[in-house]
């Protein structure tokens, strides 16, 4: 084992893509040889002064990368050349490590739904034109198809105040380029989403936390802090909010559209669990559709590998969310948004979300009974839940210990503006599994782990 230890002083960003890009550095320049064990994480997090979450996830980008390997029990080693160049870019499905720690949704029979697709469209004799680039905003029969999708949850806009972005994930960059400058302060929950918090740190854009319960976030605290810190945008996800799966009831959507219109508040409103909640309230955009920019996609509803996103801006700002959209990727790829528009125009996205939301609810049953006697937030179609874990586990510990039981799940930490201030809990997602035992499994395992506290649980990480 080797006693590397990477300076992160020069290095800017997030600290866990320091340590990763500090592993391909030092792989490049031959300081890591191949088949050399890199640091337990425990140890490096002690001597780098950061969090075992941090090195966990610094560690894991690396894998991402193909820089390393990970096995249970022994530890992470430096993978040859040979082997990295060849790295799958998705990972076998026979890996030794259950990741329950990504929110992806479930594929289902969204395979045989593609392949009848595709086939429709290669018979048309036009098949040529989806591979050209679309217009800055999208297709205009795109856009109609995403008005019909945002009208399943009650909001009727204008096909010409939609703009596709490859998935949620532009669309909410987007809204820091357009709406923010470097050096401003944006309002968010004080546990977010880390794409949202990297983003905004890549930007020199300081995020500043609101206070949750357990309806998310808390209108009282969101006055507050837009008084005291002058913002004028807050990021917010009413629906299934992430990490803490909390949802917003009509009574407090309203309240925060009320506070943002006194206080001259920018509301950008991420939607991309709501397809899923049937009978949910109506998104804030509803009630404050002057200021809100409504983003949602078709990721977490659908199928996540087809990037497809949808911005709904108001009037005077549509122009410049499509000139921002369309300089960062010049265009959408019109091959996957008519994959989306038929699925909405035929039945077929619908087909999807009602079956997605028996599965997710079956799931959420799972994780009630096998995690029943610890404290869980979760609602009942959504694709995680957050476990407060007992006392004494802290949260990066247990991370560390599930991972030697090969089971990945999300700390807090990575979810926290403030990580010192982070609850002790993970985030488990139950839709990274394509069948139930296996996550029936998983959370018989992680119940006795957290059951048998941390001592029983430790191991070689």
């Amino acid at each position: 084992m080797t006693i590397w230890t990477p300076d992160l002083a020069s290095r800017s960003g997030p600290r866990y893509r320091a340590i990763a890009d500090s592993i391909a550095e030092a792989v490049s320049q031959g300081v890591l040889a191949p088949g050399e064990k890199l640091p337990p994480q425990r140890d490096l997090a002690w001597r780098l002064e950061v969090t075992v979450g941090t090195v966990s996830r610094g560690y894991m980008l690396a894998e991402q990368r193909g820089l390393v390997s990970g096995e249970i029990g022994r530890g992470t080693f430096v993978k040859s050349p040979d082997s990295s160049r060849s790295a799958p870019l998705l990972p076998p499905a026979s890996s030794d490590v259950l990741d329950l720690s990504v929110n992806i949704s479930i594929g289902l029979a969204n395979a045989d739904a593609l392949a009848r697709t595709l086939a429709e469209m290669a018979a048309e004799p036009n098949v040529e034109s989806f591979l050209r680039y679309m217009p800055a905003a999208g297709h205009p029969e795109h856009r109609v198809a995403a008005a019909h999708w945002m009208a399943r949850v009650g909001l009727e806009y204008a096909p010409e105040r939609i703009v596709l972005s490859h998935g949620a994930q532009q669309a909410l960059a987007t809204c820091l380029d357009v709406l923010a400058a470097p050096g401003d302060i944006v309002l968010t929950e004080a546990l977010s989403f880390p794409l949202l918090i990297d983003p905004a740190r890549m930007r020199s854009i300081e995020l500043s936390g609101v206070a949750l319960d357990n309806e998310g976030m808390i209108p009282e605290a969101l006055d507050e802090a837009a008084a005291k810190s002058g913002a004028k945008l807050v990021v917010v996800v009413p629906t299934v909010q992430n990490p803490t799966a909390s949802v917003m009831g009509e009574d407090r959507r309203r309240a925060v559209a009320e506070i943002a219109r006194r206080r001259d508040l920018v509301i950008v409103e991420d939607d991309v669990y709501g397809y899923l909640l049937p009978g949910r309230s109506p998104p804030i955009a509803a009630f404050a559709p002057e200021r809100t920019v409504y983003l949602t996609s078709a990721s977490k509803c659908l199928a996540p590998g087809l990037r497809v996103g949808w911005l709904v801006a108001p009037e005077h700002l549509v122009s410049r969310f499509a000139d921002a959209v369309y300089g960062a990727s010049v265009a959408q790829p019109a091959l996957t948004h008519e994959v989306v528009r038929r699925w909405i125009e035929d039945g077929t996205a619908d087909a999807m979300v009602e079956q997605l939301g028996h599965e997710a609810a079956a799931r959420q049953k799972l994780a009630s009974e096998h995690l029943a006697g610890f404290t869980l937030r979760g609602s009942p179609s959504s694709l995680h839940v957050m476990v407060e874990l007992p006392r004494p586990w802290r949260r990066d510990e247990f991370v560390g210990a599930a991972l030697d039981r090969g089971i990945r799940v999300a700390s807090l930490s990575a979810f926290a503006l403030d990580p010192e201030s982070a609850p002790e809990a993970v985030r488990i997602t139950l839709s990274a599994v394509s069948d139930r035992a296996t996550l029936e499994g998983a959370l018989i395992s992680l119940r006795e782990l957290a059951e048998a506290g941390p001592r029983a649980g430790r191991g070689v990480i």
